[in-house]
């Protein structure tokens, strides 16, 4: 017998084949896939031809496409080990894939218990069942030999020095921790606790099954063992309908290995599971996308299945699933049989029109089909019969090769990985960027924009701008510290050890303590010099008093219950801020603070630019203009306090020249002055404001018969212009109007000049204050036949007079915050005898003290909600009102008054000078006033004031 001959048969076939494996569509179960057979239309046809050109044709197409040989015998067994070699992916590593390797979780869980309940063949390949192995004992087996991911061989297990290996660590960790919980909070502890149990429960849970493999089966992760938990095809093995979750189906799937008909109950969940894992790897919204980078669904060629070879139980097993779940697995398979195979399926296939035709005949009748009251034999074969030279009968024009959509592309290893450079080397860039640019920078691309790097002109980088959120101005691991040596930074440091980095850490904490309180605020931005260039430390070092002594103020007022703490209601937020060496960088700075005044209300004021050179005289312009307060320290400038907005605590310089005709004086009578040096900086790279300024304001007070004026540009040029000086005439007086870093210069040309051979009267302003005549080593040593006089801001004994050390806040808090000045503060305490912390102190305490005036007039209560009313109503404009009023405030170097001020040129002429002599007495250098005044005009008992 054989099929009517089909006209143009192989035509037919071609267009099924080109459709079948064409796009797949957005739902998967819109198009069933059949199992295809093809059939001899007549006795003397070989459909194996039609097959091969299948597969020559799927090999131009770019499918990918298996042909497993079939064993010559072995019926359900043979069956079994081809459901198998279509589930390993090594079968389909030749394959062309457009997206990886097929995987087949489902078919290598199965395989492990069919592992678990056989014995091992003569050759070690498994033994077809059933099984004799009991349902308890391959559970067992199988969760001895249970893996959580698919790489693994065996389960995680210990070795057996595992255990003395953690009871070492326990034991060291047990030892660190008591020296470990003494010094850290109790918070970082309970997080390194939880921490550390979340990773023993890990390692714990990693390495044992029952507890991963019920989390896994029931929470969504590992596809496998949710599947084999949860689908319903295994339900019905359960008798009395519960659930019995992955345990008690893995024991009815044992117990049914043992049943007579096991090799066909494994035959059908291998092919269940091989489906499972086809319609898996299509899925759509896979993490991946894989079902869209898969466009065409895989292949498999039989040729010639049989019932011995056990491709007609595969084929058969094929259809059963699809019919009994009703779902549609992305599964082409392509079969030929003999006619021998097609009488035992029943004879030909009946009479019907082309492959095409047969097709939409197959899928609308699929409906009925697998009714059970249809009895149909196996409904989802199409059968096709074919005849004829399939070459000839193929299409003349070509099949398009199956690609992955192209936008797949962009998700995708090579895509994440070319994304991955691309923001590897976008990040380095603005990375490198932004660390040339900013100062404190974070990942990815974050940075702190109130500090910024620029460079000297001698190519050196600075941190310039104002210190949000702890950013550090030096860029090493040290720090300088308050004795001029650089330290680590630590928290316990102390007294002269106490560094830069010590001094930010701490005001950022009561920044950080002011902000969390919920208490109302102002911010105060305290200005100086906290880096350099080697060798000019001392600059650094001066500023670095300073800012303790605005961080004492800070503690004054926020605190409370503590020595000198008066906890006033409106709290202060200290910033600091640099200006770089020599304040070259002053407008840079002033555009941070303008900046940060535009984001934040609560700033109202300024402390500092204490150096006077031309960059802070304009930053200080600009900040007035702007509206904001600004306190200085030790600016002497004749100019600045003609400034609405401007206050300082220093005296003038012309104060500083009119204080020197006391030591003129003293020195001479009534004689007058033949003739003097004057020694200045010229402003030169640093624009220095101060030397000339004083250096004029000198010539006009003393009038000598003849004025020698001496002008360097900086430290390596100091002692070439003095010591030719020295040399081109002889003189007994010498005005030093420089820079106390350029004090040693200074000296070493007046030695080498040959002005040191006679009895020499050097007179200097305030700025020689920031060194210190001595023999340590970092004193200037004093020439011989040499005496000093200089002005000098504060006189630290003046200040401790009384036991104004035992009683003053800014002394008590020296004393208990930082360690300066204990038990009794001496006169000539290293760190205070300068005056530049105490002046900072009161900078601060007047801008704090007028802020908090305006907050009294203003009287903002707490509401019951915790949210300050007017907390931010205190803004420069108050201070600016509050400034001009201050009088009688007691601070460290006498008594702060801005009240009736004219803000003319040269000051009000109120701000505390004394006039020191310092001479040499057994080899030791001693200070003595000769004549001065505290601030606010209060006078020193026993001494005169200086001329004005």
């Amino acid at each position: 017998m054989g099929n009517p001959r089909p006209a143009d048969s192989g035509r037919g076939l071609f267009a099924l084949f080109d459709w079948m494996t064409g796009r797949l569509p957005w739902r998967l179960d819109s198009r069933p896939y059949p199992v295809t057979v093809l059939e001899p239309a007549g006795d003397q046809d070989d459909p194996d031809e039609h097959l091969e050109e299948l597969k020559r044709l799927a090999g131009e197409m770019g499918l990918s496409a298996i042909g497993p040989d079939l064993a010559g015998t072995g019926g359900e067994a043979a069956a079994i080990a081809l459901v198998d070699t279509m589930s390993q992916p090594l079968t389909w590593r030749h394959t062309r894939s457009q997206f990886g390797l097929l995987r087949f979780p489902r078919s290598d869980l199965v395989r492990t218990i069919q592992a678990a309940a056989a014995e091992p063949g003569p050759d070690g390949s498994l033994a077809p069942p059933p099984y004799r192995r009991s349902p308890v004992a391959t559970v067992d087996r199988w969760n001895e030999r249970a893996g959580l991911f698919r790489w693994q061989g065996a389960p995680l297990r210990a070795p057996a020095w595992w255990p003395g290996i953690g009871a070492s660590i326990v034991a060291l960790i047990a030892v660190l921790a008591g020296g470990i919980a003494e010094q850290t909070p109790s918070r970082i502890l309970a997080t390194a606790a939880a921490v550390l149990a979340v990773v023993l429960v890990t390692a714990a849970a990693l390495s044992t099954r029952r507890i991963w493999l019920p989390v896994l089966s029931r929470t969504g992760f590992g596809g496998r063992y949710r599947w084999f938990a949860r689908t319903s095809f295994f339900a019905v093995l359960d008798e009395s309908g519960d659930d019995l979750g992955f345990e008690g189906r893995l024991h009815r799937v044992s117990e049914r290995l043992t049943k007579p008909d096991a090799a066909r109950f494994l035959l059908q969940i291998k092919t269940f599971a091989l489906l499972e894992d086809i319609r898996d790897q299509y899925r759509r919204l896979a993490p991946s996308l894989r079902g869209f980078k898969r466009p065409a669904p895989p292949v498999v060629f039989l040729s010639r299945p049989g019932r011995r070879n056990g491709g007609l139980a595969v084929l058969s097993a094929i259809s059963d699933i699809r019919a009994r779940r009703s779902e549609f697995h992305p599964l082409l398979v392509i079969a030929s049989i003999d006619a021998a195979t097609r009488d035992e399926l029943g004879g030909p296939a009946p009479a019907g029109g082309d492959a095409m035709d047969r097709y939409e005949h197959w899928r609308s009748s699929l409906g009925t089909a697998q009714g059970p009251s249809e009895s149909v034999r196996l409904p989802y074969l199409l059968r096709i019969p074919v005849s004829g030279d399939p070459a000839g009968q193929r299409p003349a024009d070509d099949f398009a090769v199956r690609r992955r959509p192209r936008w797949t592309w962009l998700w995708s290893w090579r895509a994440l990985i070319a994304a991955v450079l691309v923001c590897v080397f976008a990040v380095t860039y603005a990375q490198l960027d932004l660390r040339s640019t900013y100062c404190s920078v974070g990942l990815p691309m974050s940075w702190n924009g109130d500090t910024r790097l620029h460079t000297n002109t001698d190519g050196s980088r600075e941190c310039v701008g104002v210190s949000t959120h702890g950013v550090r101005f030096e860029r090493g691991a040290d720090s300088i510290g308050m004795d001029g040596d650089r330290h680590p930074p630590s928290a316990g440091n102390a007294g002269p050890r106490l560094t830069l980095a010590d001094l930010q850490r701490r005001i950022e904490q009561g920044n950080e303590a002011v902000a969390a309180s919920g208490d109302p605020y102002v911010t105060l931005v305290y200005v100086g010099i906290f880096t350099a260039s080697p060798g000019q430390s001392e600059v650094t070092v001066s500023s670095v008093h300073e800012l303790a002594g605005a961080y004492l103020a800070q503690r004054r007022n926020n605190g409370s219950g503590g020595p000198g703490e008066v906890g006033n209601p409106l709290k202060i937020r200290l910033l600091p801020a640099n200006t770089g060496q020599n304040m070259a960088f002053s407008d840079e700075t002033a555009d941070r603070i303008l900046d940060l005044a535009r984001r934040d209300p609560t700033l109202a004021g300024v402390i500092g630019f204490g150096r006077n050179t031309e960059p802070s005289r304009s930053a200080i312009e600009r900040l007035n203009d702007a509206g904001l307060p600004v306190v200085d320290t030790v600016n002497s400038s004749d100019e600045l306090p003609r400034l609405k907005h401007y206050h300082s605590l220093a005296a003038t310089d012309y104060d500083e020249a009119a204080a020197t005709r006391a030591a003129v004086r003293a020195e001479l009578g009534n004689r007058p002055i033949s003739r003097a040096m004057i020694v200045y900086r010229a402003p030169g790279p640093s624009r220095d404001a101060y030397s000339r300024e004083i250096a004029d304001d000198i010539t006009r007070v003393l009038h000598p018969r003849r004025t020698d004026r001496v002008e360097y540009t900086g430290i390596q040029d100091v002692a070439r212009a003095v010591k030719a000086a020295c040399k081109a005439a002889s003189y007994r007086l010498v005005y030093f109007a420089g820079r106390s870093e350029d004090l040693r210069g200074l000296r070493d040309g007046l030695i080498q000049g040959g002005c040191t051979r006679h009895r020499l009267v050097l007179l200097a302003g305030d700025d020689v204050t920031k060194s210190r005549f001595g023999t340590g080593p970092h004193d200037v040593p004093l020439p011989e036949n040499t005496v000093v006089y200089h002005t000098a801001f504060v006189h630290l004994p003046f200040l401790i007079a009384g036991d104004r050390d035992q009683t003053n806040g800014f002394f008590l808090l020296a004393r208990n915050v930082l360690h300066i000045g204990a038990p009794r503060v001496r006169p000539d305490e290293p760190l205070l005898v300068n005056g530049q912390m105490a002046l900072a102190y009161d900078a601060a305490l007047a801008l704090g003290e007028a802020a908090q005036n305006a907050y009294d007039a203003l009287s903002p209560v707490r509401d019951p909600a915790g949210v300050v009313a007017g907390s931010r109503t205190v803004t420069s404009g108050s201070v600016l009102q509050e400034l001009p009023h201050l009088s009688g405030l007691e601070g460290a170097t006498g008594t702060i008054a801005f009240e009736g001020e004219g803000h003319e040129r040269g000051g009000p002429g109120t701000r505390g000078i004394t006039m020191i002599r310092v001479t040499m007495r057994d080899g030791e250098p001693v200070s003595t006033p000769i004549c001065g005044r505290l601030n606010g005009m209060r006078r020193v008992p026993r001494l005169d004031p200086c001329p004005r």
